[in-house]
């Protein structure tokens, strides 16, 4: 004689699809009242919990100070040494985060030519050594202003208002051309290159 489940049908057959309760993956849920037996019993360990861990800390910060009493003055002096440098390691590598961050920040932005006095990068550090990225994207965006980035001359040629002739590159071709040649090089804007114009 065998034994069926509650859910097996009694033929012995595959329960048809949808028909077992696991399936239905919309299961809401009834939230329960404050007074409901698992809602105090998870409050309770919660509660616990809560209580645990803050004994959990007392204890890790007794043991740290159990352990430093243990430690002989050399061994107290070498401790707070390598916690210090490992401090300054961390803040000093920190400030060239900081820097990194800002020249990420200001890509196609242009600041005014004071901004930058103003910077503080140690503002942007704490006491850990950690580099607050939002409070320089913040910065940035407060002090800077988006900028129209011009297209590199690739000397592949004409382009807007210049001539069809080729631009100048060097001091040396200029030495071969006349003064009227070279005035009107610069008109036709072939100098621009040359005298690091746009």
């Amino acid at each position: 004689m065998s034994q069926h489940t509650p859910t097996d049908p009694p033929d012995g057959t595959d329960p048809p699809e949808g028909d077992d309760p696991g399936d239905n993956e919309s299961t809401e849920y009834d939230e329960l009242p404050a007074d409901h037996p698992l809602v105090r019993t998870l409050a309770k360990q919660r509660a616990e919990l809560k209580d645990l861990k803050k004994n959990n800390s007392s204890t890790n910060r007794e043991l740290d100070e159990f352990k430093q009493s243990q430690l002989s003055e050399h061994e107290r002096v070498i401790e707070k040494t390598k916690s210090d440098t490992r401090k300054s390691v961390r803040v000093e590598f920190a400030g060239k985060l900081v820097e990194a961050e800002l020249k990420n920040a200001l890509k196609g932005r242009s600041l005014p030519g004071d901004a930058v006095l103003g910077f503080n990068r140690d503002s942007f550090i704490d006491s850990e050594g950690d580099v607050d990225s939002d409070a320089i994207a913040t910065w940035v965006e407060t002090h800077s202003t988006q900028s129209e980035v011009p297209n590199p001359d690739l000397g592949q040629g004409t382009r807007g208002h210049r001539s069809s002739k080729p631009q100048i590159r060097s001091r040396d071709e200029l030495s071969n051309m006349s003064d009227k040649e070279i005035l009107e090089a610069r008109n036709d804007g072939r100098l621009d290159t040359l005298m690091g114009q746009p």
